[in-house]
């Protein structure tokens, strides 16, 4: 039988262990306790496409689609 880390319940089955967005392994009653005590994630930016790249030339080659 495990024991919660978080907390030190001990867990009798599979379907009490929940995994935080940390990776870490909590017991299914304080993992949403556990979640607000962590700092949030900053966020990875995403490559936005540029207006250079979807410029005025974006339709240039779709003439030969239409009639």
């Amino acid at each position: 039988m495990s024991t919660c880390p978080n907390c030190g319940k001990k867990l009798s089955c599979g379907c009490q262990r929940r995994t935080a967005s940390n990776g870490r392994t909590v017991c299914s009653n304080c993992s949403t306790n556990y979640e607000k005590t962590l700092k949030p994630q900053p966020v990875e930016k995403v490559n936005q496409a540029t207006p250079q790249v979807w410029g005025k030339d974006r339709y240039k080659n779709l003439n030969k689609f239409i009639k």
